[in-house]
């Protein structure tokens, strides 16, 4: 796997009607809905299992609000491994192509790279081409074939990237008198 470096910083708020932030327990019934519009409902999350992943310690779970209306978000978590683990990327019918999935993306893996991940795994449907153009858009390969690894014997893909972590320069070391 070819080694990507990254230098991130966290996004710093600007004058955007778009509304960033970390997600909130009164997000849940939101973040669900969203969810099942954006999967078939075989793949979309329960509202067990989406309870689930945002209760494991680790989560970042991070939504995107515009006129008050939840129009993405992103779910993932560090593993012990060292390795990133995106869990789903949902966006709104009304915000798909508008740099949205982009930006929450973006977020997601400056969180990754601040937990001190050193590459990033995710899983896709197959026939999700979309989903597939996007990931690779933004430096992820394939890896390996899932074989029905989503109901109905659908095949997944293990993508990933691996990321470097950024080392402190020296203009960053503090200065002593």
């Amino acid at each position: 796997m070819e080694k990507i470096t990254l230098h991130y910083q966290r996004e710093t708020p600007i004058a955007d009607p778009l509304e960033l932030r970390a997600c909130r327990k009164e997000d849940f019934e939101q973040l669900w809905a969203l969810d099942q519009r954006c999967f078939p409902r075989d793949i979309a999350y329960s509202r067990e299992e989406l309870d689930y992943y945002l209760r494991l310690r680790s989560a970042i779970c991070l939504v995107a609000w515009k006129d008050q209306q939840l129009r993405g978000f992103i779910l993932g978590h560090p593993e012990v491994r060292g390795f990133g683990h995106v869990i789903t990327l949902d966006v709104d019918a009304t915000a798909r192509r508008s740099g949205l999935g982009s930006r929450l993306m973006r977020a997601l893996e400056a969180e990754f790279v601040a937990a001190g991940c050193r590459s990033i795994l995710l899983e896709v449907a197959v026939n999700n081409r979309p989903a597939l153009v996007f990931y690779k858009k933004h430096g992820y390969s394939v890896l390996k074939t899932l074989r029905r690894y989503y109901p109905g014997d659908l095949d997944g893909l293990l993508m990933g990237k691996s990321i470097a972590v950024p080392t402190p320069t020296a203009s960053s070391e503090p200065k002593y008198p």
